[in-house]
Order: C-alpha cells, then sequence, then structure tokens
C-alpha cells in the first residue's frame, strides 16, 4: 500500500465547498466519483484533505492524499478524464504513510482579487502589515475562540484595474480571509488603518465576510517539492485560458452596458 499526495485545483463557482456533503456537488464528491470509476473507493483509503474551502472558493494547490494499491503518473491523467473541467489533479508525491496534509502543512498562502474602486492603498497596505505575526484572530472568524493564528506574510498590490491581497499563514480560521478582507476595504475607504489594530485588540466591529468568489487558495506549502505531471498541468492552463476568454468576455458585457 502507497501513499501518496497529490495538489488539486478547481474553479469553486459550481461547488458547495470543497468537503463531501451527500446530497449537494462538492469538490471531494468529484474526486471520489473519479476514483471509484478507476475501482478505488477513496472514502475507505484514508483520504485526507489539507483544507476544507467554503461554497465559490476555488483552488490552485489544494491538497489530498489517499492510500493506493500502486501507483504510476499517468493515474493523473486517468484521474483527470473522470473528474468535470473545473477541477484538475496535475501534481503528486509519494509520502510517509503516517502523512496527513492538514497536519503536516509548513504554511498556507491565500489569495483575494477585488475590483480597485478608488480605495486608499497605502491605508490598506499599512493596515494588512498590522496582521504579520501572531494575534488572536476571533475578531476576524467565526466559532474561533481563542483564535491564535501566525501570519508570515500579509500584503496588498495593485495589478492592473484590481487589488490583490496575498495572505500566508500557518492556519486559517473559517472565515478569517474573507473577513479581513472585509476589514481591509473598509480602511481603504475610510483611511482609518488603526481599524486592524483595534479588531486585534478585542474591539467588537461586524465583519460581513467579502464575497467567496474572490478568494483562492494558492498554496499549500511542505517541506518536500511536489512532481507536475505535465500532460495534466497542460490540461489545467488551458482550461485556466478557456476560463479567462469567458470570464473576461462577460467582463467586457458588463462594462458596456454599465454606463446605460
Amino acid at each position: 500500500m502507497l501513499r501518496v499526495a497529490f495538489r488539486v485545483a478547481y474553479f469553486g463557482m459550481n461547488y458547495h465547498g470543497s468537503q463531501y456533503q451527500p446530497h449537494v456537488p462538492t469538490v471531494d464528491g468529484e474526486i471520489f466519483r473519479a476514483f471509484s470509476k478507476m475501482g478505488v473507493d477513496a472514502r475507505s483509503r484514508h483520504y485526507r484533505t489539507a483544507g476544507r474551502t467554503d461554497a465559490g472558493v476555488s483552488a490552485l494547490g489544494n491538497v489530498f492524499a489517499v492510500n493506493l494499491d500502486s501507483f504510476d503518473p499517468w493515474m493523473l491523467r486517468v484521474l483527470n478524464a473522470n473528474l468535470p473541467e473545473d477541477i484538475v489533479v496535475w501534481a503528486y508525491r509519494v509520502v510517509d504513510d503516517d502523512f496527513d496534509p492538514r497536519r503536516n502543512a509548513v504554511s498556507r498562502v491565500y489569495q483575494y482579487v477585488m475590483l480597485n474602486e478608488d480605495y486608499d492603498i497605502e491605508a490598506m497596505q499599512s493596515a494588512a502589515r498590522v496582521l504579520v505575526g501572531k494575534h488572536d484572530f476571533q475578531g476576524f472568524a467565526k466559532d474561533c475562540r481563542p483564535c491564535v493564528r501566525e501570519i508570515y506574510a500579509s500584503e496588498v498590490e495593485v495589478q492592473g484595474e484590481f487589488i490583490v491581497y496575498t495572505v500566508e499563514g500557518n492556519a486559517f480560521a473559517w472565515n478569517m480571509v474573507r473577513k479581513i478582507v472585509t476589514a481591509l476595504r473598509m480602511v481603504g475607504r475610510s483611511g482609518d488603518v488603526e481599524l486592524v489594530e483595534r479588531i486585534l485588540s478585542g474591539e467588537q466591529i461586524p465583519l460581513t465576510p467579502a464575497s467567496p468568489y474572490g478568494l483562492v487558495l494558492r498554496d499549500v506549502r511542505y517541506d518536500f517539492e511536489f512532481e507536475m505531471e505535465e500532460k495534466s498541468a497542460s490540461l489545467l492552463r488551458e482550461h485556466i485560458l478557456e476560463s479567462y476568454r469567458r470570464y473576461s468576455q462577460l467582463y467586457g458585457v458588463f462594462r458596456l452596458i454599465s454606463g446605460f
């Protein structure tokens, strides 16, 4: 028996989150179905994931691990042939028998993309830097008390018409990144850089989680590198490019009609 870890990318818009739920489409559910077509009951093979993403949230580098009787890299191509186009398994690593993708992760990297609607970028950048270090993030999370996490990087940058927020940490609580984004937007509108400090210090400020559609689990990092399966990675690039074309057209349509 071999334990194998896989990197998986997915567009989250069509799924009720990554975690398996019996009566709605989920990323795990599609992966279980694909393995089943290959004669593998993944649920009974110590299937574990690095992180659960909410409905609408996408991923480029989420990770799952499963026990297999044998393994060859070509299996990724077969697996992808049985998956929907918006889910692609693109890298792998044979790991130790006791490997747990969640417990053994060194860090996780999330990115959030939002339109630049005349925000005070410098204020947002200053507020983002306040989050670096070890803090109790219960003011930014849901059902997490205490909620101590360590943030290694927290950066805001402008990319064309968009603002991209990148955050790396040892772990993240439910809704934590999306609530941080809401706070950063508030700072961007008001210029009140100290807002983030006040929330960290325990001040009760209501934060509605930002839309899940702007959030991507960019990477889950370990003390080893994954092996990329080139044909599967090429398939992922094709799907990303096709989606880029489709949604760029929609963006263009909305731009045209927004001034009616």
